[in-house]
């Protein structure tokens, strides 16, 4: 059955996509009549069967692109709609994404360092208030506390991105993928009240709050041929603590080392004179937010890697698909292993054969 998105873009153009997205499905389009002028744009529906991690915010990042080009927000996809039909979609960025550049845990060249930063500082310059897109409710997976003006409270803050990891992420998986959890050692009560993580978020130090992108990342970030980077993906924007977006940023881009101490101090002489007070409480909170995404990949990458290699069972890609998914989830526990006080890292060989006999459960597929 043809998808409606897809049936949307024929009706516009020739179709080129699809392309792949984890939450939706895009179809590129070559418009034709009056629309040509425009260049190639996507059409994008939901992917069925898409598994959220991340707590969403705005309730259609289509509405919030908007908001962005109305508030001249600089280097977004810009967003169209044609009234006869109603059809809603993306100006599709010409150029290579900054991750086929300089893939993960290389440097980012400084032209594109210091166009990131820029970026930052849009984002700080929006306070709550200011986009006026349609907001999730708590009940539709929204934000119960959603910040005020001035400062906002960044332990509360932490502690709703805790709650929803927690409820969302890992007790409402544990019907299906209970047993794997339990075989690679993560606990029932991870993330609970009483844990590491929590205790630290209670400590976090108040911070002014601002427009959040949260998901930064290299595959996130296009560069068009005129070296321009442009910000693509704004589905898990939200207003929040600033120093969120910086360690997602970090955990995501995975800079070398030195390149990362850099990219820290930068982002605070970029943010700091725009949103004072950003910065408060630094050294201390920054890390205590790369504990929160290290824990979250835990639960992300555990379900998606199940769900892959669940998918390769009985093809040719199957051993493969399992030898990767077994790396990355040992390393992934290996840099939880603190904040979820993991007490023992099972090797990647006990890794593999957890997902070898889970996977191919009958029950499990």
């Amino acid at each position: 059955m043809t998808s409606p998105a897809l049936r949307q873009a024929a009706t516009i153009g020739a179709v080129d996509g699809p392309l792949a997205g984890y939450h939706r499905e895009w179809y590129v389009v070559r418009p034709q009549g009056e629309l040509t002028r425009l260049g190639r744009v996507k059409i994008g529906e939901p992917r069925e069967g898409a598994l959220w991690f991340d707590r969403r915010y705005f309730a259609s990042e289509d509405e919030l692109l908007l908001e962005l080009a109305r508030l001249g927000v600089p280097r977004v996809p810009p967003v169209h709609r044609v009234r006869s039909t109603g059809t809603v979609f993306h100006g599709f960025v010409e150029g290579r994404t900054l991750a086929a550049l300089s893939p993960r845990g290389h440097p980012v060249a400084p032209a594109h360092l210091r166009q990131i930063m820029e970026r930052f500082a849009s984002l700080c310059r929006l306070r709550p208030g200011d986009v006026r897109a349609r907001r999730l409710r708590p009940d539709e997976g929204g934000a119960a506390d959603q910040p005020g003006a001035g400062h906002s409270d960044s332990s509360l803050f932490l502690r709703g991105l805790l709650a929803f990891t927690r409820e969302r992420a890992h007790r409402a998986r544990l019907p299906r993928f209970g047993p794997l959890f339990a075989r690679l050692g993560v606990p029932h009560d991870a993330l609970g009240p009483r844990s590491r993580t929590a205790t630290e978020a209670a400590r976090l130090t108040d911070r002014p709050g601002c427009l959040l992108h949260g998901d930064l990342h290299r595959a996130n970030f296009i560069v068009d041929p005129a070296g321009t980077l442009w910000t693509i993906d704004w589905e898990l924007a939200s207003y929040g603590d600033p120093l969120y977006d910086l360690a997602t940023h970090l955990h995501l881009m995975d800079y070398p080392a030195r390149q990362q101490a850099a990219v820290v101090e930068e982002w605070r002489r970029t943010v700091t004179p725009l949103l004072p007070g950003a910065d408060a409480g630094l050294a201390e909170d920054l890390p205590r937010y790369l504990d929160y995404k290290r824990a979250q990949s835990v639960f992300t990458d555990v379900v998606r890697q199940a769900v892959a290699v669940s998918a390769a069972v009985g093809s040719p890609d199957f051993a493969g698909q399992l030898a990767q998914a077994a790396k990355l989830v040992h390393d992934v526990l290996v840099r939880a292993a603190e904040p979820l006080q993991l007490s023992d890292v099972p090797s990647a060989g006990a890794v593999e054969s957890a997902y070898a006999d889970f996977c191919t459960t009958p029950g499990n597929r």
